[in-house]
């Protein structure tokens, strides 16, 4: 009986259809992990975004009006609640506040798919406040609002976003103006 010889020729071939398919699995998987990873960074940016602009202002307002400080709970940590000296103070409590305008910035957010904390940089403005004494014993003008630009932090906790830290960068930065339009460019309309 003759012995069967392998063929080398096939050999070759089969090695080479097993590196195919490794590789072709091997960059599948790299491609859905890097769209993994991109979906989930969008979301906790859409999702730190909208807790730090909600948050923020809910924040102003409550110091504004001396609203409770327990609707703050689903936006803030109950650490931050406990040490916030703006909302301790009672700096407007003595007013009516009648209306006010607040503005807001972000200048970045930063977060990773894989992290459990992430950054923003916010600006938080408060130009005007209408208000008046609460009594005719309070000779103050009303207090203005201080704009800062803050680095807020925030960690996950339970599967929610949650403001731990406001660390304050500057204190009144300067508002970049807005770019004055050229009517000399323009041309009119027949």
């Amino acid at each position: 009986m003759a012995k069967k010889k392998d063929n080398p020729e096939a050999l070759g071939v089969a090695r080479r259809s097993i590196w195919f398919i490794l590789r072709a699995v091997l960059i599948v998987s790299l491609l859905l992990g890097l769209i993994y990873a991109c979906f989930t960074e969008g979301m906790y940016i859409s999702n730190m975004y909208s807790i730090v602009t909600e948050g923020m202002k809910l924040r102003a307002e409550t110091v504004l009006e001396n609203g409770p400080v327990s609707d703050l709970k689903q936006y803030f940590t109950e650490d931050f609640l406990n040490s916030d000296a703006l909302l301790n103070s009672a700096v407007y409590q003595d007013y009516s506040i009648d209306t006010y305008e607040y503005r807001y910035t972000i200048k970045g957010i930063s977060v990773m798919p894989w992290s459990k904390s992430g950054t923003v940089t916010y600006i938080e403005r408060i130009p005007t406040i209408a208000g008046s004494p609460k009594s005719d014993d309070i000779a103050q003008p009303l207090p203005r609002w201080t704009s800062m630009l803050y680095k807020i932090r925030l960690k996950k906790v339970e599967g929610r976003w949650l403001i731990s830290e406001l660390m304050v960068v500057e204190v009144e930065p300067m508002e970049e103006a807005l770019p004055t339009p050229d009517y000399s460019q323009l041309t009119p309309s027949p």
